[in-house]
């Protein structure tokens, strides 16, 4: 049957589609970017956002119209954080649901669209969270247990076609047990349990072989990864030592990083591996003490401060992004007014801001009031976005007059805007540094994959122009 697959959020789901396409695909199944030719639409959701859960009410709404009336056939599941929360109440609430699949259960995905062909209705969930963390508590070295389904979905990635370009993700961990109040998390994705080290290691090493020279290591708190086999420990640093030291691994990146498990060690090892590049994404969420308290953060501004100085003495050259929540439940204007000093202070390249929503089964939905109007809400999210610009406007243009390393991906989507019609053998390419900085230059798009080094010559307050240097092919 012809699979469209769309996917929403993170980085986590854009890696579980990734490998769900393989496996379907080796269920002789064929991907196609168009939904109404498809005889199956997916939705690889997220439920962190109430905006991400609506978006998704819409697609299913028309789906649903269109199967009702011109397609009968049509199969319709839901996947992701989005089913797992919502379960069973998702398929009632759309009657022409097939099939509702929780993300540890993907692995199934084959069977589930067979069983859905063959008339079943299928809601495929994994165990209550709680439950989960209970039987891990009950068993010493649970978290890292080896059971069947934990890791099925990576260990059967296609080597040879299941990456695209030079760049690869490699899931290190799921789940996560730092039960911040406003996150739906570890509702939905379960309790940490970490993947055995030379499993990753040979992940890595067969993407290598495959072309791959760029690979990203995952996880709801990546720096929270830990394995126990008994008679010695891993901690996140020593698997990065590890996986740096992989021949034609060229660079090496980690997302997303918590504040309060950012220790030296990992630092250091950023510092001493050549190929791990010199890029931190840790969310402080909140600049202010008293909201950081309400968030159930375990870390206070000063200590996030003092990290932020660390990483920049360790670590030369070190590039930081953030995340922030404006309107949280009793946040004040001094509290908004810390949250864009923390900007400043920490000088960005890039922060995501987004307006607080309640989402249901988390603790500040249960226990505390959505007291910050929209409007309100509105105006701090544009503030902050406005201070980021600022900062981030200053930190691009330090790089002016620099050369820099970029990994080219391929051609840019402003590609055709630059006053001259684009052809392959002259168009403007985007591409990375190893500090995540987006690049534009002109050149061939042959050039796609490789790495060349571009002048910069200007830049925005999200991304670097420049020229490639001569001689690069």
């Amino acid at each position: 049957m012809k699979v469209y697959l769309e996917t929403m959020g993170c980085q986590m789901n854009r890696l579980d589609s990734e490998l769900v396409t393989v496996s379907l695909r080796a269920a002789g199944h064929e991907m196609t970017d168009d939904r109404c030719d498809a005889d199956v639409v997916l939705y690889n959701t997220c439920s962190v956002r109430r905006h991400a859960e609506e978006k998704v009410y819409s697609r299913l709404g028309g789906d649903s119209r269109r199967k009702a009336h011109h397609r009968p056939r049509l199969i319709l599941g839901v996947l992701g954080c989005m089913a797992q929360r919502e379960g069973a109440e998702l398929a009632n609430r759309f009657g022409l649901l097939d099939i509702v699949c929780g993300p540890g259960q993907l692995a199934r995905l084959p069977e589930l669209i067979s069983a859905a062909a063959d008339g079943s209705r299928v809601v495929a969930l994994d165990p209550d969270p709680i439950e989960a963390r209970r039987g891990a508590k009950a068993t010493e070295g649970a978290a890292s247990a080896d059971d069947s389904d934990f890791d099925a979905l990576d260990l059967a990635r296609d080597f040879q076609d299941g990456h695209a370009g030079a760049q690869a993700y490699v899931r290190v961990m799921k789940g996560c047990d730092n039960f911040c109040t406003y996150c739906i998390v570890p509702l939905v994705r379960g309790p940490e349990r970490s993947r055995r080290p030379e499993r990753i290691a040979q992940e890595v090493r067969r993407l290598v072989d495959a072309g791959v020279s760029e690979v990203t290591l995952i996880g709801q708190t990546v720096n929270r990864y830990r394995w126990s086999d008994g008679s010695r420990t891993f901690a996140f640093s020593d698997l990065l030592a590890d996986v740096s030291e992989i021949a034609g691994l060229r660079r090496l990146r980690f997302v997303t990083s918590h504040p309060l498990d950012f220790t030296n060690d990992i630092l250091h090892v950023m510092a001493e591996r050549a190929n791990i590049c010199e890029y931190i994404h840790l969310p402080p969420q909140s600049g202010s003490d008293a909201i950081l308290r309400r968030m159930n953060r375990k870390y206070t501004r000063s200590q996030y401060d003092e990290l932020i100085d660390r990483a920049r003495e360790i670590v030369p050259g070190v590039v930081l992004a953030g995340d922030f929540i404006v309107g949280f439940p009793g946040e004040a204007e001094a509290d908004h007014e810390a949250s864009a000093d923390l900007i400043r202070r920490s000088g960005f390249k890039n922060s995501f801001v987004f307006k607080y929503s309640p989402r249901p089964g988390t603790a500040a939905a249960r226990t505390m009031l959505d007291d910050v109007p929209d409007e309100v809400k509105r105006r701090r999210n544009n503030e902050l976005l406005a201070v980021q610009h600022e900062v981030g406007l200053a930190h691009c243009r330090s790089y002016i007059a620099t050369t820099v390393e970029v990994l080219v991906e391929g051609p840019s989507v402003r590609a055709g805007k630059q006053g001259f019609e684009p052809t392959p053998q002259r168009t403007q390419l985007a591409g990375r540094t190893r500090g995540s900085h987006i690049v534009h230059f002109l050149g061939p798009e042959r050039l796609a994959g490789q790495y060349v080094n571009v002048h910069i010559t200007d830049a925005t307050a999200l991304s670097l122009q420049g020229d490639r240097e001569a001689g690069q092919e």
